[in-house]
């Protein structure tokens, strides 16, 4: 099977799942996987269309297998941690929330905006970009926790957006 056609199922896939077919979604996308078990999009949306945390689970890292810096494996990966699924590494945690010491001021460090995935450092106010703030929730690596941002008032997801002045902001790298 040709490159065109194996991208034309991922695309179809990916329509199908937005579209709630996911029935569909799987069967093209397995059809993909098949003549091509190293895309990464293929795995990616495969996890958005089957309902098992596991399978889910799975595809995601199979994607992260096939490309290990994939930020939309990982954030898949930490969404799946943060419902609790067991087997994820960081999955929720029912303990009392114990808050990472500060970060050093001088450390900057290179990540992308949550809203338009341009490259931010953790030292600016705003994406250059965007103007996103760059000091929020959701641009922070604890986003998935919810102990954090209810010990902090965030509890909105407007206040998770917007910039803020959380002790335990780390850069979503």
């Amino acid at each position: 099977m040709s490159d065109p056609e194996v991208t034309r199922m991922v695309y179809e896939g990916a329509l199908a799942v937005r579209e709630g077919r996911l029935d569909a979604a799987r069967e093209l996308l397995l059809a993909a996987l098949e003549h091509d078990e190293q895309n990464v999009d293929a795995w990616l949306w495969l996890s958005g269309a089957v309902d098992d945390p596991n399978d889910q689970l799975v595809a995601l890292e199979n994607a992260l297998a096939v490309d290990p810096n994939n930020r939309h494996a990982r954030a898949g990966l930490e969404w799946l941690g943060a419902k609790g699924i067991s087997g994820i590494p960081g999955a929720a945690n029912t303990g009392e929330w114990v808050p990472p010491p500060p970060i050093d001021e001088n450390d900057v460090t290179e990540f992308p905006c949550w809203q338009c995935g341009s490259v931010l450092y953790s030292v600016a106010p705003f994406c250059w970009q965007c103007n996103a703030p760059v000091h929020a929730c959701r641009n922070c690596v604890f986003m998935p926790e919810e102990r954090c941002k209810e010990l902090q008032g965030l509890t909105s997801p407007i206040t998770q957006q917007a910039r803020n002045e959380c002790p335990w902001w780390r850069p979503a790298v």
